[in-house]
């Protein structure tokens, strides 16, 4: 029996959903609940992935006969130093343990860029491979970029948190889910398996209505014809009539800053929060949207970073935003490839509840621990894992 077919104000939105908002330190702990929980599914998309303690959980749960799958991107893979060993022996341990790990396909957005590059390391400076241009800039090719648990078909966890050990001192966010929009994860995850080379399987919707919120699934894709999550976070903004509220990552997509311009100068007050993160190896695009905003009223504030070092590594990872009736919250960065080229999963909804609890969080954040001017303790002096670039 469905609870209320008429709650959701757009025909996108599915009703009968249960969904809740996950600052950083409910996040983690929220997946692993469900995990432990599972009966006989476990799916997971996460970009980056080498911790061992979730890996144990997932072998755990394989010798209590529940069927795992696991989506990884091949970029997280390929590289030099600690980290990358560790996540290369993760995922050699979790084949080995009876865990289906397949590696998302590399794909190029620009039709000249050259894949044998893909067969050479990384060296110690996070994007400078053998000099080559091609691989060094990450903007060539789609990143299987989403963050997503996903258990027996019916509840799921929808975040920006990866599972590699700087990602869990990151300031994130995600979303727990139960209900109907389960059933379009569970559609996601087959299609990445599948095209990631894993063997087929049937694909059976379970979930089941489990409240009275409307949510969204958003999904982001270079080859899909339309791309749900540029379309909501276009929307919303485009829409909002009284605040709007934004923390990133990255902030750099043009036409969002267009919108967010005109949402400015209709009289919505907005509230950004950048992330200041760079060294030199790479040039962070928050710089100049931040001058843009400021040219057009609105002046963001910046994440004050903790330390540069990779064992405490401590990000404004958020892809969250908020506006007046809406929650978006997800992979996908506020950037051009975030919102269009990668392959991104994220949740909307106009739950009030959600939306009250993400506002607080943002307040929090704003509050507490930003400043007008970006600032940054001095980097290392060979930087690793500063920034993946999205």
């Amino acid at each position: 029996m469905r609870i209320n077919d008429n709650i959701c104000p757009n025909n996108y939105y599915k009703p009968n959903n249960k969904v809740e908002f996950l600052t950083s330190d409910e996040v983690t702990a929220k997946e692993a609940e469900i995990i432990l929980n599972a009966k006989d599914t476990i799916h997971i998309a996460k970009y980056s992935f080498n911790s061992m303690l979730l890996a144990n959980l997932l072998v755990k749960k394989v010798k209590e006969g529940v069927k795992v799958r696991v989506v990884i991107d091949p970029l997280s893979l390929q590289g030099a130093g600690k980290e990358w060993e560790k996540r290369k022996y993760v995922v050699q341990y979790l084949k080995e343990n009876g865990v289906e790990v397949e590696t998302f396909p590399y794909v190029p957005t620009d039709k000249n860029a050259n894949l044998s590059n893909f067969s050479k390391p990384y060296s110690t400076s996070f994007y400078t491979v053998n000099q080559d241009n091609d691989y060094e800039n990450k903007s060539n090719y789609q990143l299987m970029h989403s963050k997503y648990v996903s258990v027996d078909g019916k509840r799921a966890v929808i975040s920006g948190v990866n599972w590699s050990d700087g990602s869990f001192k990151n300031v994130d966010s995600g979303i727990y889910v139960e209900g109907k929009v389960v059933d379009d994860l569970e559609k996601d995850f087959w299609f990445l398996f599948k095209k990631s080379g894993g063997k087929d399987y049937e694909y059976v919707p379970r979930a089941e209505d489990a409240g009275n919120s409307c949510a969204s699934l958003l999904i982001a894709d270079k080859d899909f014809s339309k791309t749900s999550y540029s379309a909501a976070v276009y929307n919303a903004v485009a829409n909002a009539k009284n605040n709007i509220y934004i923390s990133a990552f990255v902030l750099s997509d043009p036409y969002l800053i267009k919108l967010l311009t005109e949402a400015k100068n209709r009289g919505v007050k907005i509230y950004v929060i950048l992330d200041p993160n760079k060294s030199p190896d790479y040039s962070n695009p928050n710089y100049d949207t931040a001058q843009k905003l400021k040219e057009a009223g609105i002046i963001p504030r910046w994440y004050k970073v903790k330390t540069y070092d990779t064992s405490l590594s401590n990000f404004l990872h958020t892809k969250l935003l908020i506006t007046d009736d809406t929650l978006i919250v997800g992979s996908g960065n506020f950037s051009y490839k975030g919102l269009r080229i990668n392959h991104e999963v994220g949740i909307e909804t106009n739950d009030k509840e959600a939306i009250s609890k993400a506002i607080q969080y943002f307040k929090t954040i704003w509050k507490e621990n930003t400043s007008t001017i970006p600032y940054l303790p001095p980097p290392p002096s060979n930087p690793q894992t500063i920034r993946e670039y999205y």
